[in-house]
């Protein structure tokens, strides 16, 4: 059974690696890292990346793990380091486009978004490696983006009930309107967000 398993894992690994190369061909990935392409089409890029290497691996537990599950029991287990490798391949490229994204911008929170909702109903891969890595990797930016929000409620209550008309405008005035709306934006980008892990999210909350 112990050489059995180790042919399986070293092809799995293989597979991850020969999965990805294609993969990330398919989708020029390739062709997105010099330094003359655009910063927004070297996330666009790797966020249609990540929605390829998310179909590909979900044809995959369709197709086997089913199969392996139930010839071997720690099939399963292969899998889940299997799918640990091809993120692996993917952070790489991942890291590399984010890393030329400018301060303050906020584009990438879609791709945290298609990642993070794919891994956290992966019971092998929430809270794995990779999904730690996203986590870390977002986290500051979070942080950021919820500080500005709150200092932007903030002032629009101190400078603009200082400038308010008090001329009705929707269920309230203009500032009243202002404030709603920011604060809205706020509570759902973090209700969307999922964060993934708990204590953060209450924070956030």
């Amino acid at each position: 059974p112990d050489e059995v398993r180790g042919v399986i894992k070293s092809c799995l690994e293989k597979a991850a690696l020969i999965n990805y190369t294609r993969i990330s061909e398919y989708a020029r990935i390739e062709d997105m890292q010099g330094e003359e392409v655009p910063t927004k089409k070297r996330l666009d890029d790797v966020i249609r990346l990540a929605e390829l290497c998310i179909d590909v691996l979900q044809q995959n537990d369709e197709h086997y793990a089913e199969e392996g599950k139930e010839a071997f029991a720690w099939f399963s287990d292969l899998l889940a380091e299997h799918k640990e490798i091809f993120w692996s391949l993917y952070q790489v490229d991942m890291d590399s486009a984010l890393e030329v994204q400018p301060p303050d911008s906020w584009d990438s929170f879609p791709l945290f978004q298609l990642l993070n909702d794919y891994l956290r109903q992966d019971e092998n891969l929430t809270g794995g490696k990779f999904h730690s890595h996203l986590r870390e990797t977002f986290a500051p930016l979070v942080v950021r983006y919820v500080d500005l929000m709150e200092s932007s409620i903030a002032q629009s209550i101190h400078k603009g009930f200082e400038r308010e008309t008090w001329l009705p405008q929707g269920n309230g005035c203009e500032t009243s309107e202002d404030v709603l709306w920011k604060l809205e934006a706020l509570q759902n980008f973090i209700k969307d967000l999922h964060w993934p892990e708990e204590e953060f999210g209450n924070h956030l909350e």
